[in-house]
């Protein structure tokens, strides 16, 4: 095999190092290569100084592209930007002209902007352009403010000599004094100053509203008091005149009047007297301890009473149910009287279309038969009742048997879940145990509630579901009603 000549590999390597030389070129200066991809917008400039062909254009500070060329129409810089084609630009997008340091170095910046518009195409142009500060321009004008601050500083200097200095020195401390002063005094007094303040806007506000018609009735005044003065003076000097004269004519009566007032006033002292002594039945009254406790008893014992009446809550209950089981309504009036949060008492009235059994014997062919017949009754109850929290107990007189209750409230006392025992004898017509009753009364309305549960639990030929509802309110009048029939006198 043929040797290759030195020649050969000398031109190999040159070409290698050209081709390496030629990519990092492209590399390092981000020229984008002839096969690489993207798509052209285009921005117009007022003035792109310091911006250079294939400078960088970033997006969120991250490298998209380049600017591909920068050409002048009509007066005017039309760069091209070439742009990743993997980057989105909408129409509502703007670019920047940003500077890169102090130095003077520019590159484009875009912000995409909102996928609510439509994309921008290739060829397309960005209507929002911002242009970077003039470097120049804000460095002449920051020379020129710091040249007349110098300048004005030393025109301030010479306007003041020493003592003009220390005197000026001097004001300012004692205004800082005179400012700690005030900030203390205004700390001691802020509330006073607010309502002193708060008064006085107070005080404008009605003298403007009322001062226009004040001044109008202090003219009217002053002019009717003008007209009216004389007149004034000639009644009031002929009243004292006439009164003169009354004097004249009476004098020996009111000289009797006085003798009469002197006798008065004796007899009044003497009366002083005797109920001081004691005598008769005022002075008594005012001597005797024993009149003067019973009084003062009887009054501790109605201010008692006054204060119990004031306390009591009574409240009316009026409500009716239907058993399924029995087929009959049931009417009920309750009165709960509460003397105290955790303490009451019910008494009340209960319509019963079952409420008596009578048994009748009956004998035909000599064999003897018992008849029973169910009556509606009027029952009676009534039950002392303890609450404790949400959890009320109950015990007494239920339907004119001794029965138990419990009670338990629930959303702020909206609604009631309550247990019901009585007739333990089962007395009851159709009853071999005791009436039990388990409900819920739930108020749907300020006075009005409704009610259902199972009814007789324990007797299966009467047990059903009942349902119901009434009214239930509080009566202030009727509290007064019952103190005032206890202080009525019993009879004898």
């Amino acid at each position: 095999m043929k040797e290759v000549s030195t020649e050969l590999k000398v031109g190999l390597f040159a070409i290698l190092v050209i081709i390496i030389l030629t990519y990092m070129t492209f590399k390092v200066g981000r020229i984008p290569f002839m096969w690489e991809k993207g798509f052209r917008l285009y921005a117009v400039f007022d003035d792109v100084s310091g911006l250079d062909e294939k400078s960088r254009l970033k997006i969120a500070g991250v490298d998209a592209g380049i600017v591909d060329r920068i050409s002048l129409e009509d007066g005017k810089a039309r760069i091209v930007l070439l742009i990743d084609p993997n980057v989105k630009i909408y129409r509502n997008a703007t670019v920047y002209l940003k500077m890169s340091g102090l130095l003077g170095d520019r590159h484009i910046s875009v912000s995409t902007g909102t996928p609510d518009e439509p994309l921008l195409k290739s060829g397309d142009t960005i209507e929002n352009v911002i242009a970077a500060a003039d470097v120049d321009k804000l460095l002449s004008k920051l020379t020129a403010a710091a040249t007349f601050m110098g300048d004005l500083a030393e025109d301030f200097k010479g306007m003041f000599s020493e003592g003009d200095k220390k005197a000026l020195s001097e004001s300012i401390h004692n205004l800082r004094a005179l400012t700690e002063s005030l900030r203390n005094i205004s700390a001691e007094n802020r509330v006073p100053l607010h309502n002193v303040i708060v008064r006085l806007e107070s005080f404008t506000d009605e003298l403007a509203a009322k001062g226009p018609a004040m001044i109008d009735d202090i003219s009217v005044t002053a002019r009717t008091l003008g007209e009216k003065a004389p007149r004034f003076m000639d009644d009031m000097t002929q009243m004292a005149s006439n009164l003169k004269e009354v004097i004249e004519e009476n004098r020996a009566s009111l000289k009797e009047g006085v003798e009469n007032f002197r006798t008065v006033s004796k007899s009044a002292s003497n009366i002083a007297l005797k109920i001081e002594s004691g005598e008769g039945t005022i002075g008594k009254l005012v001597k005797d301890d024993s009149l003067y406790n019973s009084i003062n008893k009887m009054s501790v014992e109605a201010s008692k009473s006054l204060d119990l009446v004031s306390r009591l809550r009574t409240y009316l209950d009026f409500h009716t149910e239907y058993n399924t089981g029995e087929g009959e309504w049931k009417g009920y009036f309750d009165l709960t009287l509460q003397p105290a949060k955790d303490k009451y008492y019910i008494l009340g009235v209960v319509s019963d279309p079952r409420g008596s059994v009578e048994k009748t014997d009956r004998t035909i062919n000599g064999v003897t038969t018992t008849e029973e017949e169910t009556e509606s009754k009027l029952e009676f109850s009534a039950q002392y009742a303890r609450r404790f929290e949400d959890v009320g107990l109950r015990i007494g007189m239920l339907e004119s048997t001794f029965g138990l209750g419990a009670d338990y409230y629930f959303d702020d006392d909206k609604g009631r879940v309550k247990f019901d025992l009585w007739d333990l004898s089962a007395k009851e017509a159709d009853a071999d145990r005791s009436h039990a009753k388990i409900g819920v009364d739930y108020r749907v309305f300020k006075y009005l509630f409704v009610s259902s549960g199972i009814d007789n639990l324990l007797n299966s030929g009467r047990r059903g579901i009942y349902v119901g509802g009434g009214l239930k309110f509080e009566d202030e009048d009727f509290k007064y009603l019952i103190g005032k029939a206890g202080s009525l006198p019993l009879p004898r």
